[in-house]
């Protein structure tokens, strides 16, 4: 293994502040390119379709009905991500939408994740037949998964020192996730048959993402991360409100 010196602890923190600082430009980019193109290629007039209160679909994309909609509601920020994985017709979000969310992101804070309405609306986004890992990445990417799991957030950017993983602890799980959304998808069963028969004749697939998401979130903490994950697993899903089975 690789010791932990003083000097590899500062490497460490830089690059993790680098993947941090890339994932907010990248966010001012997305915002930033959306409004030149609505600038220099605008879209003909069309009245936006109304959703619900809080949002609407404007050009195919979610749009808030308001920039305060967040501020004043922020329980929409995980119902916006439920929303895009229920709506086939939405491709994304409004810039309007995503500065919103950036804006609002740090309400998410103990009061939030307690609320029972958030936990069942964070569960509800595992469980859609669609969509699934699209909006964890989006969640990933607007900062709003680490803010609603704290030790997710912890190692965002993190690097890992081995030959297996090639990417950032955050991004590692991610491609975990992937990985577990093509053995559902019929389009790839030649590829991964046995995976593909198992995940299948699994119950409740969307454990196996929940289960995805943890496998490495002790990463760093020191000693065994598989023991420490699987301590943060079941606080989660004993808060989350999951049978025993299913934590089990």
């Amino acid at each position: 293994g690789f010791k932990a010196t003083p000097t590899r602890r500062a490497s460490e923190q830089l690059m993790q502040e680098y993947y941090r600082t890339a994932k907010t430009i990248m966010q001012l980019n997305t915002i930033l390119l959306q409004n030149m193109g609505a600038a220099i290629f605008p879209t003909p007039e069309q009245t936006p379709q109304p959703i619900n209160e809080p949002f609407q679909n404007t050009h195919q994309l979610l749009d808030v009905t308001h920039e305060k909609v967040f501020a004043e509601h922020p329980e929409a920020m995980l119902e916006a991500f439920l929303i895009i994985e229920q709506h086939s017709e939405l491709k994304g979000m409004t810039a309007r939408t995503i500065r919103s969310l950036w804006r609002a992101r740090k309400l998410i804070d103990e009061d939030f994740r307690n609320n029972p309405l958030n936990k069942e609306r964070f569960i509800d986004i595992f469980k859609q037949p669609r969509g699934v890992l699209h909006e964890l990445r989006r969640m990933n990417q607007f900062d709003i998964l680490g803010r609603y799991l704290p030790k997710f957030g912890a190692i965002v950017g993190q690097m890992q020192h081995d030959l297996f993983h090639v990417y950032t602890v955050d991004q590692h799980i991610m491609q975990v996730l992937r990985n577990l959304r093509r053995f559902s998808d019929t389009a790839f069963t030649h590829e991964y048959p046995f995976c593909s028969q198992l995940i299948s004749e699994f119950e409740n697939p969307w454990l196996l993402y929940i289960a995805a998401l943890f496998h490495d979130i002790a990463k760093g903490r020191g000693g065994g991360h598989s023991e420490l994950g699987a301590i943060d697993a079941e606080e989660f899903c004993r808060e989350h409100g999951l049978s025993a089975d299913d934590s089990e």
